[in-house]
């Protein structure tokens, strides 16, 4: 997918080989990590402040030429100057002229990733001023002649040994502090004559409200105040996007900003500027105030009228998608990313602002892992935007293919895409079909030879190191077949069955994974069922999409939406629950299929399916279960004092809400001491970790929770080891469980077949 402007892998390789950089990033990211945990759960209206902020940019957004023009309106009467740049070059232009036809010399500058987006300092210097970032890290950015890697933490990526050789080169200094209190004072001092000096001061703004021409800045270290009130000319440069109606509605941004940027509460200064402010500036005798408002168009008007990419301009730019991304925590924002903005969010602001080639130079990082959905203040959905960028970046490289290609391709891997499709998207796209192939006679023989893995290195793309699945020799529906199971497999099988008693019948849909590899976990799902008094039916030969949506195959993943819907409908249609075990799939089916699909079926379809911990929860924490001839019960502990069991959850069951019923259901069982991992994700996110390109991102972040795990599952007495421990480790994901056998080596089960074996038989 790349343009040939970057060499990805050349970058992602020097990234996993800087320890300093790894260290760095980290540290930082954890530490904001765990901040962000904690105030949001001392929030109860969290859920609600994120809902009414969605809504707010969704209705600006909406309304946006009707909004800039009362902006405009109300600004100039009070005696302040709006300027529309239709670009970046424009909105530098604009910015010069007012500099330069004050006879400015020094500029100074407060954080504004929109300035870094036009290169507006370099605009600015060729035009013979003086810029002066005034914000500490993006100080440290200029110094260095770096760029920022994270839209509010410019320097994540420094350690603070990093930023004193900063010092030491760039300000001559032989002896630099060590303590990063003492480094901050250090460039106050250095930066508090540019402040009394300056001729113009720019910032950029969080939010620019309608009705009464106010900026509204957000900030920690006051500098922003010192750049608006000190300079006698004051530039707002910000996009249109950040325009919303009125004070009324900024409430929920300010409750969410801070907690979701940097952990904290509150901001440490919350300004609010209207108009150039009364009377001539306090360090500038006889000059008059100047205020100027240059609100920037560049691609966001066309963004606004793009279906997908229009969800960008609801961000808000706290920076929590990117400390939650995992392979922004391994590389940081200098890889995975465009010229200015980072991470999952900055492919669609990539896109949108410089267009599809500079997307398509780091769209492949993004693994779809929803991490960042999940912890979006408006609720933007970041993977969805990045997988219709990826269906459109192969559309824009389609090219005609030779005859080996075509018989490849199209006969061997077909698809319903049009598109120029990797062999390796293909491959990954359907895992049925693989699985399938791998237990023919001439799969199973071609697996035995180290030759295919050098094939399918070099012509897939799949890491040597990496081991690959290996399919059952009974497909789970064959067993389910053997042992006299009921099976659906078409839309009329589905509606004679579901004809059957309301609630005491269940049907399982077999996810590819649960098919063809992990054939044990779909055994114990039918037995926990059974053994709750529910009839089980199993809907099976149907491939969710899941696999082809993660390689921007929408068409592909549609078609198969389609069958599978067209299957599930009847069932839910007559109240019986639709249950799957891997989150990933039955995540398409509840969230996904409802973006692929026309009409409101993939919605009631959706609402009809449950996660297997979910459903088991909900049943298991009844007085009695509904069917059963009595209650199940618990198998008492085996075992004290008690080994720890650790969980991992899957990226799925977090942003859809149903860990924290794996997590009761699992706390149910007597005798139980669960520890649950924090970690984002495992690193795998289905075929990434697979990916030779990759394999080293994957690698890291799957080490990072395997230690962990080792941690999580030391005994809680005194000289207790991991080793030593008896630990349990579970997780839900077929592609969790692989990852941390294969790189700490430990047995992983389906949290499923842990309940399943500590129930009793009724």
């Amino acid at each position: 997918m790349s343009t040939g402007k970057r060499d990805l892998g050349r970058e992602i390789r020097g990234a996993l080989a800087d320890e300093n950089l790894k260290g760095a990033l980290l540290h930082a990211v954890t530490g904001i990590n765990e901040k962000r945990r904690r105030v949001v759960a001392r929030f109860p209206g969290y859920e609600e402040a994120r809902d009414r902020a969605r809504l707010v940019k969704e209705q600006a957004i909406a309304a946006l030429p009707k909004l800039i023009e009362q902006f405009s309106e109300v600004v100039e009467s009070q005696g302040g100057h709006v300027h529309n740049a239709v670009d970046g070059e424009e909105a530098c232009r604009i910015i010069a002229e007012i500099a330069t036809s004050r006879g400015a010399r020094l500029v100074t500058k407060s954080k504004s990733m929109t300035s870094e987006e036009i290169h507006l300092n370099r605009a600015l210097e060729a035009a013979g001023l003086e810029v002066r970032e005034t914000d500490l890290g993006e100080y440290i950015v200029q110094l260095a002649g770096d760029r920022p890697s994270h839209v509010t933490a410019p320097i994540i990526h420094m350690s603070v040994d990093d930023v004193r050789e900063v010092f030491r080169e760039h300000l001559g200094m032989t002896r630099v502090p060590e303590e990063p209190a003492e480094l901050t004072q250090l460039a106050r001092q250095k930066l508090r004559q540019d402040f009394l000096a300056a001729d113009v001061g720019i910032t950029g703004a969080n939010f620019l409200l309608a009705d009464t021409g106010t900026t509204v800045i957000v900030e920690n270290e006051g500098n922003a105040r010192l750049t608006t009130q000190l300079p006698p000319v004051h530039v707002v440069l910000a996009g249109v996007e950040k325009l919303i109606p009125s004070a009324h509605q900024l409430l929920p941004f300010l409750q969410l900003l801070p907690r979701t940027a940097t952990g904290q509460l509150l901001t440490s200064y919350l300004s609010f500027i209207s108009g150039p402010g009364w009377g001539a500036s306090p360090f500038h005798a006889g000059v008059q105030r100047e205020f100027h408002v240059v609100l920037l168009d560049n691609g966001r008007f066309a963004m606004r009228e793009d279906p997908t990419l229009v969800e960008a301009l609801y961000c808000i730019r706290c920076g929590g998608c990117m400390t939650v991304c995992p392979p922004y925590q391994v590389v940081g924002g200098h890889v995975y990313g465009g010229p200015t903005y980072p991470s999952g969010i900055g492919n669609a602001w990539e896109a949108g602002v410089r267009g599809l080639d500079t997307a398509a130079e780091f769209n492949s990082l993004c693994t779809t892992c929803s991490r960042c959905r999940d912890v979006c203040p408006v609720h933007i959905d970041i993977p969805w935007m990045n997988t219709v960028i990826r269906e459109r970046i192969a559309e824009r490289q389609r090219r005609p293919r030779g005859f080996w290609e075509r018989l490849v391709y199209d006969r061997v891997l077909p698809t319903e895409e049009e598109g120029s499709v990797s062999l390796a998207a293909r491959l990954f796209a359907d895992p049925g079909r693989a699985y399938k192939r791998a237990r023919r006679g001439p799969g199973r023989m071609l697996r035995r030879f180290g030759a295919t893995r050098v094939l399918l290195s070099r012509m897939v793309g799949v890491a040597s190191a990496r081991p690959l699945p290996e399919p059952a020799n009974e497909t789970f529906t064959e067993w389910f077949r053997r042992s006299g199971g009921r099976l659906v497999t078409t839309p009329f099988e589905a509606e004679r069955a579901s004809q059957d008693r309301r609630g005491s019948t269940v049907f399982l849909l077999a996810d590819c994974h649960t098919e063809h590899v992990d054939t044990d976990v779909g055994k114990a799902a039918v037995s926990c069922l059974q053994k709750c008094g529910f009839g089980v039916i199993l809907v099976t030969g149907h491939c969710c999409g899941r696999g082809a949506l993660s390689q921007g195959m929408l068409r592909t993943a549609a078609t198969h939406a389609h069958w599978l819907n067209k299957v599930l409908a009847p069932i839910v249609a007559t109240q019986h629950a639709v249950v799957g075990v891997e989150p990933s799939c039955i995540g398409a089916v509840a969230d996904e299929h409802r973006r692929l699909l026309p009409g409101k079926s993939a919605d009631a379809v959706a609402a009809g399916c449950r996660e297997i911990m979910e459903f088991l929860n909900d049943r298991l924490g009844m007085s009695a279960t509904v069917g059963a001839k009595k209650p199940p019960r618990w198998k008492p502990a085996q075992s004290s004092p008690l080994s720890p069991v650790v969980m991992h959850g899957h990226c799925q069951q977090k942003t859809l809400g149903w860990l924290p019923a794996a997590e009761r259901l699992l706390r149910s069982v007597p005798g139980m001491d669960l520890r649950v991992t924090t970690a984002e994700c495992c690193g795998m996110a289905g075929s990434f970790g697979y990916k030779s390109a990759y394999y080293g991102i994957s690698a890291e972040i799957g080490q990072r929770l395997a230690a962990e795990m080792d941690t999580l599952s030391t005994p809680s007495g005194p000289g207790g080891t991991a080793a030593d421990s008896g630990c349990q480790y579970l997780a839900s994901g077929t592609s969790c469980r692989a990852q941390i056998t294969d790189l700490a080596g430990h047995r992983v089960r389906h949290p499923v077949e842990l309940i399943d074996e500590r129930l009793d038989n009724p």
